[in-house]
């Protein structure tokens, strides 16, 4: 019930989020036009990138070592534990210093790509600021305390704030005819608030505290086994994730102009916005894998693995074809007719998503039998088909070229997975048979 209950109230949240998002984008592209969209498109995905590289995940750090010192002494549900408060403490530290590397990151990249994308000095400034401003409301400290205590309801609304904000000032910008500044900074704004709200939130949970300092954040790293191996893992594995997402937007920017970066944004927008509800999904499959493993339940692991994916692979196709039908429509209602060319780079993402929902149950698969180190291997391994098919087909295909190395990559990934997960339904049932216990990661799994 409870897990059921909170699958519940991100659902609701996760739906709302991509539908006001989808709203905002429309507004931007009815307000601006194609080209200063565009334009708008790339400062947007250039902040949105500097802060994906240098944000250390927090929020699984507070979540991972949280739950262990909760375990070890159930009466500190209040949360007044001094080992979690140097957590805290220390989760915080790694959101400070993620602001201060991507504010460096920055200053030292505006003036190295702003040739790319013809920024003036001045639009050089508005980007500096903008990426600032969501550096600092980038930090996954308080959603991590949030969900340690099962706030999930207090999460769902907060995490609302920011998309209602973006859509009523985009709105009024709509109505004033507000120019590429004005959006940036609604968005700006509705970050920061939200934000604070966080943080606000989680601070008013009875009896929360922070330790920070030199001396509490070293020996939070000593009480929290490999906690920088953690982080700094959860780093790369998270913006290898979104590394084409963001990527892909800047390369077509340069290569073709920034009209084709404002249909190729929207287009991975509506394309990925697909995909959203079936993060929702694997967090609900991951406890149960993990139950099965525990259980030596291998068997009926693997054949839930592979009804599930079967499952995804039809959705997917579904998905593909009602795009394929109605993406033309789609484009005319979110942005107007002045985004119709971006249909066929629609349907190319849409077939780049497809993989990631038939793939869906992979990951929670992997990180339930101990080898999250595979996962991000397959990823690293997308990420470079990526940049060789990008680097190929930028040039000859213009955003298309972009659309079809991301289908690449997925793909590859989706390949890889698959080959991962019978190796290791093998290994288990070669284990199994041998011990008939629980078998045990190679030496050197992650």
């Amino acid at each position: 019930m409870r897990l059921a209950r909170n699958v519940g109230w991100l659902a609701g949240a996760r739906g709302l989020t991509g539908v006001l998002s989808i709203v905002y984008l429309g507004f931007a592209s009815r307000t601006l036009g194609a080209r200063d969209f565009g334009t708008f498109a790339l400062i947007l995905t250039f902040g949105q990138l500097v802060a994906n590289l240098v944000q250390f995940q927090s929020v699984k750090g507070v979540i991972r070592y949280g739950v262990i010192h909760l375990d070890k002494d159930q009466s500190v549900r209040s949360a007044q534990s001094a080992r979690l408060a140097r957590l805290f403490g220390a989760m915080a530290t790694f959101d400070l210093l993620g602001i201060a590397a991507g504010a460096i990151i920055a200053v030292g990249a505006i003036p190295m790509v702003a040739g790319l994308f013809a920024w003036s000095g001045d639009r050089q400034v508005v980007t500096a600021a903008f990426t600032v401003a969501l550096l600092l409301s980038n930090s996954g400290t308080p959603t991590g305390i949030l969900r340690l205590f099962g706030r999930f309801d207090r999460l769902a609304m907060i995490e609302e704030i920011g998309p209602c904000i973006r859509v009523a000032g985009a709105f009024l910008a709509w109505l004033t005819g507000g120019e590429i500044a004005v959006f940036l900074a609604v968005w700006a704004v509705a970050a920061l608030v939200q934000s604070a709200a966080q943080w606000w939130a989680s601070l008013a949970i009875d009896g929360i505290r922070f330790e920070i300092g030199r001396r509490s954040f070293r020996k939070a790293i000593g009480e929290n086994h490999r906690l920088w191996r953690f982080m700094l893992f959860t780093n790369l594995s998270n913006s290898l994730t979104l590394f084409w997402m963001q990527l892909g937007t800047l390369a077509v920017g340069a290569v073709a102009g920034p009209v084709q970066a404002g249909g190729f944004r929207i287009a991975q927008r509506v394309a990925k916005g697909i995909g959203n509800p079936v993060e929702l999904v694997t967090r609900a499959l991951y406890p149960e894998f993990a139950k099965m493993v525990a259980a030596n339940r291998f068997d009926a692991l693997g054949r839930v693995l592979v009804r599930t994916t079967l499952v995804a692979s039809a959705l997917a196709t579904v998905t593909v074809l009602a795009v394929a039908l109605g993406g033309k429509w789609i484009l005319d209602v979110i942005a107007g007719a002045q985004f119709q060319f971006a249909y066929w780079l629609l349907v190319l993402l849409s077939i780049s998503t497809a993989f990631d929902l038939a793939s869906f149950a992979l990951d929670p698969y992997h990180i339930a039998q101990g080898r999250p180190g595979r996962i991000l291997r397959t990823r690293f391994v997308g990420a470079l088909v990526y940049l060789a098919i990008l680097a190929l087909a930028l040039p000859r295909l213009g955003a298309s070229g972009a659309a079809y190395a991301a289908i690449a990559a997925s793909a590859a990934m989706f390949a890889q997975l698959i080959q991962s997960a019978r190796q290791i339904a093998g290994e288990a049932k070669r284990s199994a048979a041998i011990t008939h216990g629980r078998p045990l990661p190679k030496r050197g799994e992650l």
